[in-house]
């Protein structure tokens, strides 16, 4: 069976998601998480959970930027796919803020096993100021990584000083639509922009969920993940030649 059609795999293009964002404009402002207790008119929440691609994130960050919007980018600290503490990866973050955009945090709980609000303040505390010496700024909202039970009964507005997006306030005043797992769980963002029935939206998006060609969202995933294995390998390659390296290969030496 032909899943395309279904899930709505000619979605999650780059240029789709520049055409979404201009159809979003014609109904919405775009505003951020820190101004979205006095919304005055109808607005849109742009989340992005940095979940698989910092590249493909700045990439994401371009387009609203030359659009005049700008979002929130939340990052995680403990991620498998990417480290955001890499030399490369801390400069497009960097780049990212510089266009406008706020950065926060993506808090993995189950890196550190919470199972109490108590402890889940203590170390969204802890990630929140590892962020914030890196990055040179102050971290100011944060989302779950993989929600569970335990998380979405975390309803309070803040934790550790951060606006918690997963509020009872977002979760009732506000619409929502989210493209998670790579295909649109809910409602179809593309609709939700055309009706304009919601005042306020909230939209999460990940990054690498979305590509310049049309793909199933498995091959997205699974493009970034030997995208990032080609730039380690040059990566590796132009270490040597740098430090003037021996680059021994079964038959040459590079």
């Amino acid at each position: 069976m032909d899943y395309s059609d279904k899930y709505r795999f000619a979605d999650f293009t780059l240029k789709n998601y520049h055409n979404l964002l201009e159809l979003a404009l014609k109904n919405y402002k775009f505003k951020l998480f820190t101004d979205s207790l006095n919304l005055e008119e109808k607005s849109i929440l742009l989340r992005h959970d940095m979940e698989f691609s910092i590249p493909i994130a700045l990439q994401m960050a371009v387009i609203e930027s030359d659009l005049g919007i700008f979002a929130t980018y939340l990052i995680q600290i403990h991620s498998d796919f990417y480290n955001p503490l890499e030399t490369k990866n801390i400069k497009a973050i960097k780049e990212i803020m510089n266009l406008g955009h706020q950065v926060g945090l993506h808090f993995d709980a189950h890196f550190w096993e919470i199972n109490s609000e108590e402890n889940l303040e203590k170390f969204i505390n802890f990630d929140k100021e590892t962020l914030e010496n890196y990055l040179n700024t102050k971290i100011r909202v944060f989302s779950f990584h993989n929600t569970n039970k335990f998380l979405l009964s975390c309803e309070k507005d803040t934790y550790a000083g951060l606006i918690n997006v997963y509020s009872k306030y977002y979760k009732k005043e506000i619409g929502y639509c989210a493209d998670s797992l790579g295909y649109w769980r809910y409602e179809i963002l593309e609709n939700k922009l055309k009706e304009a029935k919601d005042n306020f939206l909230q939209v999460l998006i990940h990054d690498g969920m979305w590509q310049p060609e049309v793909l199933p969202p498995r091959k997205r995933i699974f493009k970034v993940i030997d995208s990032h294995a080609d730039l380690l390998k040059n990566e590796y390659d132009l270490a040597l030649k740098k430090f003037d390296g021996s680059n021994i290969d079964w038959d040459k030496i590079l």
